[in-house]
């Protein structure tokens, strides 16, 4: 789960306990004071409205402007500061049951103040008013004002296409739909160290797995975005050792989200080469279960970030139906990995200065033109390949944006850019 999905969580479960602990509060104390319950609802009707945006921002949008992370970041302290008020009161008042000893030790206890309580308990329910801290009071205000100071903000600073005319900036970090197909080895680099490893591991777990309770085996290709993990599975893919171990293969790229009826349709349409016609999971399954009974089957699945087991279960089920089932899962997620994997994952490392600069050369000046290419135009491309920090796509994607460009006005643009050193930097891995 994410960061911002478990905050939106934690907060709203310290809200429930705010307001439930709310309506069974009456006693006033000297250093409590009156507040309108509307504006605790108020407020409480706020805080779901942020949560929800911070839910959408985290699963739905890739964001690339500054000042749009900057608003979903002070949303997000703000949540963090609510949380923070909340736990707070809690450990100030007390928790329920304290509190409802308290009631009955005030009711029952002292006869003569037990009319004034009740006038109290009446005066709550009738007018909309609780007894609350005052600091809970003072917080409460300034979290409003934060709040309307962030309004302000992003109704009189945010830029229009009054203001100018928008530059397009390709996301490098955006993930496409791929397929098992490699172009050429020979344009990949740094790579071919770790497709041995990888094809190491599904070869000699073979017999021991398959002795083994696991007929379906998972290794987990794992890093950051940008890596070069899915260039890694297609070259352990298409080699021939493996392919030659296996009678059936298939290739499928999950989308962001886990849908377990989309995903054993591809499975079906790589392994058949076809176009399956059923929609329902139960006859997808009885499908795939009988493409695969008794066979040995080599099986990608390109980008996953699923976090929940008994999705992964559910996909799995057909699989058993194999003599095994050998799985290279990609992915950026750690803990996805750790759910589905029964041998240890790998971790490609970055690329090496050497390495990205092959890479970078062969892209901006296909063929023979580095040899013509000027002094200075190749010292700023090495300046540029330092910046992708060892990540290939930002390698490929800027060696791309710069093919055949003789403008030295253009090269500097790309290596002044920080938005690729943002972009860049928020996916690597501090060292």
């Amino acid at each position: 789960m994410s960061g911002v999905v478990f905050t939106s969580v934690s907060v709203w479960t310290a809200w429930e306990k705010l307001f439930s602990f709310l309506r069974e509060l009456t006693v006033p104390s000297s250093s409590w004071v009156a507040m309108d319950l509307e504006e605790l609802r108020k407020l409480e009707r706020t805080t779901r409205r942020i949560l929800a945006t911070l839910h959408d921002a985290d699963e739905h949008w890739n964001i690339r402007e500054e000042s749009t992370k900057l608003r979903l970041r002070e949303l997000k302290e703000l949540a963090y500061d609510i949380e923070g008020i909340v736990k707070e009161y809690e450990r100030e008042t007390g928790r329920c049951d304290k509190m409802e000893a308290l009631k009955r030790y005030t009711r029952y206890q002292y006869t003569g103040k037990r009319k004034r309580h009740e006038e109290n308990e009446a005066y709550s329910v009738d007018s909309g008013v609780v007894q609350v801290p005052y600091e809970f009071v003072s917080r409460i205000r300034k979290i409003e004002e934060r709040f309307n100071e962030m309004k302000h903000f992003s109704t009189h600073f945010s830029l229009s296409e009054d203001d100018g005319e928008r530059w397009f900036t390709p996301d490098i970090s955006s993930l496409r739909q791929t397929s098992s197909f490699l172009v050429s080895a020979k344009r990949i680099f740094g790579r071919d160290k770790d497709k041995d490893i990888v094809v190491e591991k599904l070869l000699s777990s073979d017999d021991a797995e398959s002795r083994g309770s696991h007929v379906v085996c998972v290794l987990a290709i794992v890093g950051m975005e940008g890596l070069g993990k899915t260039t890694l599975a297609q070259l352990v893919y298409n080699e021939p050792r493996l392919r030659r171990s296996f009678d059936k293969h298939a290739w499928v790229y999950v989308s962001e989200h886990f849908n377990v009826n989309a995903i054993s349709r591809d499975i079906v349409n790589s392994l058949t080469k076809g176009s399956c016609e059923f929609t329902e999971l139960a006859d997808l399954q009885e499908k795939l279960a009988d493409e695969i009974k008794g066979k040995r089957i080599l099986l990608v699945l390109d980008n996953v970030q699923n976090e929940r087991g008994d999705f992964w279960d559910l996909l799995c089920l057909p699989m058993c139906a194999a003599r095994i089932c050998k799985i290279i899962l990609t992915s950026r997620s750690e803990e996805a990995a750790r759910l589905v994997q029964t041998m240890p994952s790998h971790r490609p490392c970055c690329l090496s200065f050497d390495d990205s600069w092959s890479l970078f050369k062969q892209v901006a000046f296909p063929g023979d033109q580095e040899l013509q290419a000027p002094a200075n135009l190749i010292e700023i491309g090495k300046k540029i390949v330092k910046k992708c920090k060892g990540l290939p796509l930002p390698v490929n994607t800027l060696g791309s944006m710069l093919c055949n460009e003789t403008d030295e006005s253009r090269w500097v643009d790309v290596l002044e850019n920080e938005c690729w050193d943002l972009e860049i930097n928020n996916h690597v891995l501090p060292a």
